[in-house]
């Protein structure tokens, strides 16, 4: 069980004893002291490059640890070469902290106290590599460029936030970051748009006070002049995330030109003519995603509803699809995951246990290329076309071919902010942001207009089709009410016996 004792005691007694900083040289500017007073207990500081972010963490842990014997602090990046040239780097400029009393192991790289408390710099790219550190246990957390690393890594190391005596508090979690990155839509959730952008301090669900403190370049008179050129001569998106700190437009941002006032409105009655269609991303611990939109006689596309939730059994989701729809609301096709059809030991597909619900999925479409494709059709709709009727009555003469009820609050939030990859294709987006109800646009918009590529057959052929099938191919549909297969049908000569909303192969190809 984590020990824990009044803030209000830590919080007076950070601040005794003997000056750390002066020791170290250090002169913090006012909006690193600010940083430093922080009582809270999760805090990020920053915003725009160059306002001393990295400093202010490593001088915040050091404090604690000379002023809490027996203090474990876990600093991290994604990488060991990322923490070289940044935290360690910084520690090389004030000696390692020598004038403390501190010593400095290389090969483990970690920053000793006398009084026993310890920095750890680790890295953790992956949730593999922060199970590496499943055993451990830290009382601070610290992480430089938090956007770089991918929510679920953060996730996990939080919960190593624990401590087994009284005598040494658990003091939270400090991080410093730029905008962009497949952390960023994390962030933003989480310190920026609560925090109105930094002016107030809330309280999370677990009762922890979280606070933004955002600093810009301006903020920091000690920054290199040439530096300071460097951002200023930057343009577009750099420049409003480097040098601005803007967390709406980033480097490396997916779709840019989503934008509120011209994509999202408000809900309107959707003509019952309209074809109708679902893409679903199928998740457990990471999320499951839902959409529905209608097509209108323009090809238009209107997301008016969704579904995103973590921890539903698959029974339990197809469950929530039929109750989320009207008794006369007919879907033509519901575009899904491709791993839904992955067999997983002696379970069932997740498509058998949906079709078993009643909800019959359609493949979206196999391959990393698909990938790129799909996200190149989504551009494609944001793009803006002939006005529809509904924003012609408003003077409108163009709108974009996609529109989003402002209900559907999760797909905004991702596509907004979305990052490109950084490792492989660089026209793919960051498969470690969130990207669930994405995913699910990406399903259902790449197959729009294709329909379902097979032959549904209302009894077996007594003689070859193939020339028939092609260029459909050999794989066939069993009819949603086809119920379990007779003994002697052709397509049931083993043990996977075809039940709807499965696919067979043509024994004629």
């Amino acid at each position: 069980m984590t020990a824990t004792m009044d803030w209000s005691e830590f919080a007076a007694k950070a601040f005794e004893g003997r000056d750390v900083f002066g020791l170290l040289g250090y002169v913090p500017t006012p909006k690193q002291r600010e940083f430093h007073a922080a009582t809270e207990f999760d805090v990020l500081y920053g915003g725009a490059a160059g306002g001393g972010k990295t400093r202010a963490l490593l001088m915040d842990a050091i404090r604690d640890c000379d002023q809490y014997p027996g203090l474990r602090v876990g600093a991290f990046r994604r990488t060991y070469g990322e923490l070289k040239e940044s935290l360690i780097a910084e520690l090389a400029q004030v000696e390692f902290a020598q004038a403390l009393g501190a010593r400095w192991n290389g090969t483990e790289f970690e920053l000793k106290f006398a009084n026993g408390s310890l920095i750890m710099f680790r890295y953790a790219e992956s949730v593999q590599d922060a199970t590496r550190r499943q055993g451990g246990q830290y009382q601070k957390l610290l992480f430089d460029e938090r956007t770089l690393t991918p929510p679920d890594v953060v996730s996990f190391l939080e919960t190593r936030l624990r401590s087994g005596r009284r005598d040494i508090p658990v003091l939270g979690i400090r991080s410093g970051t730029n905008p962009g990155g497949a952390g960023h839509g994390a962030v933003k959730t989480r310190y920026i748009k609560p925090t109105n952008y930094g002016k107030k301090v809330i309280t999370d669900a677990r009762n922890r006070t979280v606070r933004f403190i955002p600093s810009k370049l301006s903020d920091n008179p000690h920054v290199n002049p040439e530096y300071a050129g460097d951002l200023q001569a930057l343009d577009g998106k750099l420049r409003s995330a480097f040098l601005d700190g803007d967390w709406d437009v980033f480097a490396g941002q997916m779709f840019p030109e989503l934008k509120r006032d011209r994509h999202v409105v408000q809900p309107i009655t959707l003509p019952a003519s309209w074809k109708r269609y679902n893409g679903v991303d199928w998740g457990f611990s990471a999320p499951w995603a839902v959409l529905w939109a209608a097509v209108d006689e323009d090809g238009r596309v209107w997301v008016y509803r969704e579904i995103y939730q973590r921890g539903v059994g698959e029974a339990d989701q197809a469950k929530q699809i039929l109750a989320a729809e009207t008794a006369d609301e007919h879907v033509a096709v519901r575009f899904a995951d491709d791993a839904m059809w992955a067999t997983r030991g002696d379970a069932k597909a997740i498509s058998d246990v949906y079709a078993e619900n009643g909800v019959h999925l359609t493949q979206a479409g196999k391959g990393d290329g698909s990938r790129v494709t799909g996200w190149q059709r989504v551009r494609s709709y944001l793009k803006e076309g002939p006005a529809c009727p509904h924003h012609r009555a408003q003077g409108w003469t163009t709108c974009p071919m996609i529109h989003l009820f402002n209900t559907v609050t999760e797909l905004y939030r991702e596509l907004t902010d979305l990052p490109h990859a950084t490792k492989g294709n660089p026209e793919d987006a960051d498969t470690t942001a969130d990207d669930h109800a994405s995913d699910g646009l990406r399903y259902l918009l790449t197959n729009l207009g294709a329909g379902p590529e097979m032959v549904i057959l209302d009894e077996a052929p007594t003689e070859p089709i193939a020339d028939a099938l092609q260029p459909l191919g050999m794989t066939m549909a069993v009819r949603p009410d086809s119920g379990a297969a007779p003994d002697d049908a052709w397509w049931a000569d083993d043990d996977d016996t075809p039940r709807a909303g499965r696919t067979v192969e043509s024994p004629w190809g």
